[in-house]
């Protein structure tokens, strides 16, 4: 396999077969209150909160009333370890071609509760390649 300019080329005898890049995702999650605990959930599905993806592919989170601190086990991941958000505003962070593979149980702490948010105890982020 060769590669050129981002894209990706095989070699076949005397045929090059040219592979399409594939599409990068962008994952939406939400934090917000469900009953009466702040949650982290898939946009489309609350009873979810892990994300699994690829390199280069994003999250997308908007937490809904409150302003929120979020914190990541290894700054591999997305370049660092903590970004703050404000209420409303999306935090949209992209896997690094750098992150390592694995299971990344992270945390969200919302300021005006003074409390965690919970996903699937706890959210996780699951970088496969």
């Amino acid at each position: 396999m060769f590669i050129f300019s981002s894209k990706i080329f095989q070699y076949f005898g005397d045929l090059i077969y040219l592979e399409p890049e594939q599409e990068r995702v962008e994952y939406r999650v939400v934090v917000k209150i469900i009953g009466d605990e702040w949650r982290v959930v898939l946009e489309d599905d609350e009873s979810k909160s892990d994300v699994t993806l690829r390199r280069g592919d994003r999250i997308r989170w908007i937490v809904e009333g409150s302003d929120a601190s979020f914190a990541f086990p290894d700054s591999r991941i997305f370049g660092q370890e903590t970004r703050d958000v404000k209420a409303g505003n999306p935090l949209v962070m992209a896997i690094s071609a750098n992150s390592p593979r694995g299971t990344f149980a992270y945390t969200v702490f919302i300021h005006e509760s003074m409390t965690y948010a919970r996903g699937q105890s706890p959210p996780r982020i699951i970088v496969r390649y």
